[in-house]
């Protein structure tokens, strides 16, 4: 939900953010499908993987068990179902053992995907969100209100955006998408294979893609 205390954008606003990272020398280890994609036995092949695979950060339950979507998000003031509770203690305790480290600076984060004959890379960062019926960010269509509920919870409790959402924009050739070829040009990775991430800082400020 737009906030009325915050300017109104005129188009899209992309900051940078101070992201939150794995200290792990493979990504993939750590990471893992989208949280409804994956099966109960999935969750243990990740979790055999790496015991601090992200999937007990997104689907929080006891043991190796996939998680009931809710019919409503917990209300405010409430104590916090069970499960979304177990995901913010582990939040916690990875930030707090060095599991997990939150970089010193804000940036935005060139990310890059690659497949047989596929090339995608895109910016992860902080967006503004501005009223709907401006149409800066079109909304998902067709969802359901458990998984929305679900997912609201999981990011009230946390205090975290563990699923970033995936955008698409037209770049053409605006400063993001010239940002982006020119990060990834000049910049090595971090991570290999099909997924790696570039970190840079550029001023804050508002683009049009």
């Amino acid at each position: 939900m737009a906030s009325p205390e915050l300017p109104v954008p005129d188009g899209l606003v992309l900051r940078p953010f101070r992201g939150v990272r794995f200290t792990v020398d493979d990504p993939a280890e750590v990471t893992s499908p989208p949280y409804d994609l994956i099966s109960e036995s999935d969750v243990q092949d990740l979790l055999d993987a790496h015991p601090n695979n992200v999937v007990r950060l997104i689907l929080p339950r006891p043991g190796t068990g996939i998680p009931s979507v809710p019919e409503v998000a917990p209300a405010s003031g409430v104590t916090p179902a069970a499960p979304y509770g177990q995901a913010r203690d582990t939040l916690r305790a990875w930030l707090e053992s060095g599991v997990l480290i939150r970089d010193a600076e804000p940036a935005l984060y060139v990310y890059e995907q690659t497949g047989p004959g596929v090339l995608q890379r895109g910016l992860i960062g902080d967006v503004g969100l501005a009223a709907p019926e401006q149409r800066v960010i079109l909304p998902h269509e067709n969802v359901m209100p458990g998984p929305v509920a679900d997912r609201l919870s999981l990011m009230s409790t946390t205090q975290a955006n563990l699923e970033p959402i995936f955008l698409l924009y037209d770049g053409g050739d605006g400063p993001a998408t010239r940002l982006v070829g020119t990060v990834a040009a000049a910049r090595p990775p971090a991570g290999g294979g099909r997924h790696r991430r570039r970190r840079t800082a550029p001023p804050v400020g508002r683009h049009r893609p």
